[in-house]
């Protein structure tokens, strides 16, 4: 197996770095130069978990302990992937004889972590899950509004708030809004954007989040902010919208296509479009990824179950079916790459307060997690866009991008 593991890491390069084995042998990696990383495997109980399913494999074991790592993650998750490290693994991975020799630990991973259904029930355990393990713990690492999505950056040396707050500016200038509009928050989360909206441009409105905590944390701010007469957040979901029969000037959505599951989206984007007067705008803002295929094990098991994010093609397919028209589209990539960035750094900051709050493994967890998502954005097949969407035809829209950056 060690020489097995050692073909595979030698095709790394331009980033010197070394392994140890369980046998306690050192093997470099990667060029000339002071490594940068020491990756140590304590077992091959590890190694061979990562041999069924590479990221699950790989992140469990760094979970539990039994792979440490010395030096920055972000540095290893750069390598994996700039060297194509996880489709190296898979090559061997899905050899017929190693599908057959673990083939139950195969349909369960599958079962389990990559097929999940998005039910009523289900989504709201989806959301429950990561986003209800306490507003107290977010407050440690998220921008001051705990807004949970990419950031604007203007320059590469803005501060997370102030590009959290950019990035609402940016929004509701593709929304256009005006004095008096109403305006529909779907996955509005902890309602920085809606609170945003109402404070600069007068709107009226509406959020809806699947977050029990979410939605008190919103409304408590609300009240604060003295808006409790203009907005409010419910605890709903937004399958539930149509019943209510209420329409809304504009509609926004930030970071929640990602939880509700390809099959699910043309009953979204129907229910937007019946939630959505018919000169009115959506803006959609969601992570993408290039390929169809299927999410990560270890993120859907241990941090966002059920997440499953699309390709550019699917999500214009969709809009394109209902007649929803798409009259702009931003790759906002690199601008979520320095928002984890962030994120982790203020992560780090306050780790200990984090492990005092619940254990070494959530640590371990989410400092994988905010690495992976820093190098994925930079290096990886994923992407962050915005899409400004209308009911059909508008002819009434400016002609060019201008009105964005006045």
């Amino acid at each position: 197996m060690k020489n097995l593991f050692h073909d595979l890491f030698s095709v790394a390069k331009g980033m010197p770095f070394t392994i140890t084995y369980p046998d306690g042998s050192v093997e470099r990696y990667g060029g000339e130069g002071e490594p940068r990383f020491n990756l140590i495997f304590h077992t091959e109980k590890a190694m061979r978990a990562m041999l069924i399913n590479v990221d699950l494999g790989f992140g469990e074991a760094y979970m539990l302990g039994d792979i440490d790592i010395e030096g920055k993650m972000t540095d290893l998750m750069t390598v994996v992937f700039t060297a194509g490290l996880v489709e190296s693994f898979r090559e061997v991975i899905y050899k017929p004889l190693n599908i057959l020799r673990h083939l139950p630990n195969h349909i369960s991973v599958f079962w389990n972590y990559l097929y999940q259904r998005h039910t009523y029930e289900n989504d709201k355990r989806f959301i429950s899950e990561p986003y209800d393990l306490g507003n107290k713990f977010y407050a440690l690492w998220l921008d001051k509004d705990m807004q949970y999505s990419c950031g604007y950056f203007k320059t590469p040396d803005d501060s997370i708030d102030l590009a959290e707050e950019q990035k609402r500016e940016h929004l509701c200038r593709k929304l256009q809004l005006k004095e008096g509009e109403t305006l529909l928050d779907v996955g509005c989360g902890w309602g920085g954007m809606i609170i945003y909206a109402a404070q600069h441009y007068g709107i009226t409105g509406v959020g809806v989040t699947l977050s029990k905590e979410q939605a008190e944390e919103s409304n408590a701010r609300i009240r604060k902010a003295g808006l409790a007469d203009r907005i409010h957040v419910e605890h709903a979901d937004y399958r539930d919208l149509p019943q209510q029969g209420r329409v809304f000037d504009k509609v926004v959505s930030v970071g929640c296509l990602e939880h509700i599951g390809r099959p699910n989206h043309d009953l979204f984007f129907s229910i937007i479009k019946q939630s959505l007067k018919p000169e009115g705008i959506f803006v959609l803002h969601t992570i993408t990824q290039k390929k169809i295929g299927p999410p990560l094990a270890f993120g859907n098991k241990h941090v966002f179950p059920g997440v499953d994010t699309s390709t550019l093609g699917e999500i214009s397919q969709r809009l394109s079916e209902l007649d929803l028209r798409v009259h702009d589209v931003e790759n906002l990539r690199l601008h979520y790459s320095y928002t984890i960035q962030h994120w982790l750094a203020a992560f780090e900051a306050n780790v200990d307060e984090i492990r005092s709050m619940y254990d070494e493994q959530l640590v371990r967890v989410f400092r994988l997690y905010l690495s992976h998502g820093v190098a994925l954005m930079r290096h990886g097949g994923n992407e962050l866009l915005q899409f400004i969407i209308t009911p059909g035809i508008n002819n009434e829209r400016p002609l060019t991008r201008d009105y964005l950056y006045r």
